[in-house]
């Protein structure tokens, strides 16, 4: 071998050595870790769990979650359904996750991975508490890893910190953990819609067969035109994928001056919508304000006469269906954003073009 090819190789080595120098590696902590379930016993019991708490800085509760004989509740909600896909997600989370790096025991350094004890009023981690009988340790979920997968966690009692293989999804705000879907009514199931008015104005539209694309306005005031077949069509939205902002009891707004939305759809099922919207008082600013909404569903009893379709063979039938969405918003008061009010109290004039200049 040449000394110029020599020296070369030489080079390429001494380069490829000091690049292995400079990548890091797993940390002695890592590398001495055998993976190992954050809470094995956990998965035995996840099935029977029937309480969970989680609170934030100063030990403030965000949110408890007790499980009724068919959903669970958010009590600090008036025991409203809580969003079972999100709960059902964290506890496979925690089942699942393993412990992949010790991280400080010292107390004094928890500040740095969130893991602080809640109590404290500076404290950025949150606390999952499950019921006592379980006899599975609380948990203090902190700051997400930088830069990698993972949280850091430690369990409440325990001095030790780690590093899980899994970040978890724990929403800081109450409303979040609520089951947010009201009802979704899909347009295209819808052949009349109603929106009546505390005034006594009326608009109604409907389609004259199932099969039809468009809505006729009804009752259109003499030389008028619609602004567009989309403008009418569009009040059929009012019910599709209708979410809530807030919730609380039936009782707790004033409903005096609301408007009434009502819809059916084609194999018979009714759906009417209480609406109202509610601004604070100088004098008074503790009610419930915002957009407020009350439904109860049933069945459109003149459906021979009017020709609606029978259901489908295999469809929901709509008496149950009527059944269900009365099981589920009876008793309660929704907040919905303001574009779905407005969609449903829309009146003639927001459907009709400008009159012409030359007929005023």
């Amino acid at each position: 071998m040449s000394r110029k090819h020599f020296s070369l190789l030489l080079g390429v080595t001494l380069a490829v050595a000091l690049l292995v120098l400079l990548v890091p590696g797993k940390t002695g902590r890592e590398s001495d870790v055998e993976k190992s379930r954050l809470l094995p016993g956990l998965q035995e019991q996840v099935n029977q769990l029937d309480w969970l708490r989680i609170a934030g800085p100063g030990g403030e509760t965000v949110v408890t979650l007790n499980r009724g004989e068919d959903y669970w509740r958010v009590d600090e909600l008036y025991g409203y359904p809580a969003d079972w896909e999100q709960l059902k997600s964290l506890l496979t989370d925690l089942t699942q996750a393993e412990i992949v790096e010790l991280k400080t025991d010292n107390p004094d350094y928890y500040g740095r991975l969130g893991v602080a004890d809640v109590s404290q009023s500076d404290a950025d981690g949150v606390l999952i508490e499950f019921q006592e009988a379980s006899g599975l340790p609380a948990l203090i979920v902190g700051n997400r890893a930088q830069g990698r997968d993972g949280h850091y966690v430690r369990l409440k009692d325990a001095a030790q910190s780690v590093l899980i293989d899994r970040s978890l999804e724990l929403p800081r705000e109450r409303m979040s953990w609520l089951e947010k879907e009201i009802i979704h009514v899909p347009d295209s199931e819808v052949v009349e819609v109603e929106v009546a008015h505390a005034d006594g104005e009326r608009v109604v539209a409907r389609k004259a067969s199932a099969d039809d694309e468009d809505f006729a306005l009804q009752d259109i005031p003499e030389g008028r035109e619609i602004q567009s077949a989309w403008s009418v069509n569009s009040l059929a939205n009012g019910l599709a994928s209708l979410t809530l902002d807030a919730v609380v009891p039936v009782a707790d707004v004033d409903w005096s001056g609301a408007g009434r939305f009502g819809l059916i759809t084609a194999d018979g099922l009714r759906v009417d919508a209480d609406l109202v919207a509610l601004e604070p008082t100088a004098d008074d600013d503790s009610g419930e304000t915002g957009y407020w909404m009350r439904l109860q569903a049933g069945l459109y009893q003149t459906a021979l006469e009017s020709g609606v379709n029978p259901p489908e063979e295999g469809a929901a039938d709509p008496a149950e269906r009527a059944e269900a969405i009365n099981q589920r918003v009876s008793g309660w008061a929704y907040r919905i954003p303001k574009y779905k009010y407005d969609a449903m109290t829309k009146r003639m004039g927001d459907l009709l073009k400008a009159p012409d200049a030359s007929d005023t």
